[in-house]
């Protein structure tokens, strides 16, 4: 399965079902290319998530960190966590595999095993999230099973739920065996409250940028003042609140101008600028183009 942009609420939790409730777990091939900005937006769900660069580097985003997966790592992302994926190379075609699942297809929540081997390393706040790497060890056996997992699933031949089930349950005892050697990241209670921040100012400005929005209006989504959703941004996204909410604008003229259906200036009126002329300004500060020129292919 192939998303090309996800649903948010308004606090950047992902609104899609992963699987069916009977069996919730599922596999997607991630086509960052076809995004907006080749990026995933920040977001989080409550299941978990095993992730795989493939085809080139991906910088994720988790929390207010910033890392680099390169082509063949992997990444686990415990529940609740905010992140983000985007191509380290724009002119790439990647496509990267991951499953979103829940923690009761590993073991029955009121069972002695979940009591056990996944209630500890969920509720471990020092375990955000586990990169994986091919280092020859344990790591590579990992990435290996877990590819394995990614073959069970998009084949969906009779009775793989059994075998997907069972190859999980594994991955999740190699995980369990070596938790001593899992590197603690985890986040802090200021932290968490700076990302939900972040999240709802994100929110304000993904539902209504083609308005007139100012600092003042991005700060008041999230009840701070101007100087706290500035110290957000650059914390989380490394850029000012207006700059984000221009690129944002720049990201969703791009998809309109792809589309070839409006003018530049129904399009400029549609993102939120002034004038056709400030924004064919400001799209080619961005993107080194005209906005004719982009619709043409550059």
């Amino acid at each position: 399965m192939g998303l090309t942009q996800i649903e948010l609420d308004g606090h950047m939790r992902e609104l899609t079902r992963h699987g069916e409730e009977d069996f919730p777990i599922q596999f997607y091939i991630d086509e960052l290319f076809r995004f907006p900005g080749q990026c995933i937006p920040l977001h989080w769900h409550p299941e978990l998530e095993l992730w795989q660069a493939r085809g080139g580097d991906v910088t994720v985003q988790l929390g207010t960190e910033n890392l680099t997966l390169a082509d063949g790592w992997a990444v686990f992302i415990n529940a609740d966590v905010l992140h983000s994926f985007r191509q380290a190379d724009a002119g790439q075609a990647l496509g990267c595999p991951n499953i979103v699942f829940r923690d009761e297809l590993i073991a029955p929540v009121t069972s002695r095993l979940h009591r056990l081997y996944v209630a500890p390393l969920l509720a471990d706040r020092r375990l955000p999230y586990i990169v994986f790497r091919p280092d020859g060890g344990w790591q590579t056996e990992f990435l290996c099973r877990m590819e394995a997992l990614f073959n069970t699933l998009q084949a969906e031949r009779p009775g793989f739920e059994l075998c997907a089930q069972n190859q999980l349950t594994g991955l999740w005892g190699l995980l369990w065996a070596h938790r001593a050697e899992l590197p603690a990241t985890g986040t802090q209670k200021a932290e968490r409250l700076l990302q939900i921040r972040t999240q709802k100012m994100l929110r304000r400005i993904h539902t209504q940028y083609a308005a007139p929005l100012t600092l003042d209006d991005i700060a008041a989504a999230a009840g701070v003042s101007r100087s706290e959703a500035s110290r957000c941004f650059q914390a989380c996204l490394r850029t000012s609140p207006v700059g984000y909410l221009t690129w944002y604008r720049i990201e969703m003229a791009k998809h309109a101008l792809a589309a070839g259906r409006d003018t530049v200036e129904e399009i400029s009126r549609a993102c939120g600028f002034q004038s056709a002329s400030y924004f064919c300004r400001v799209f080619r500060r961005v993107t080194g183009q005209t906005p004719l020129q982009y619709r043409r292919g550059g």
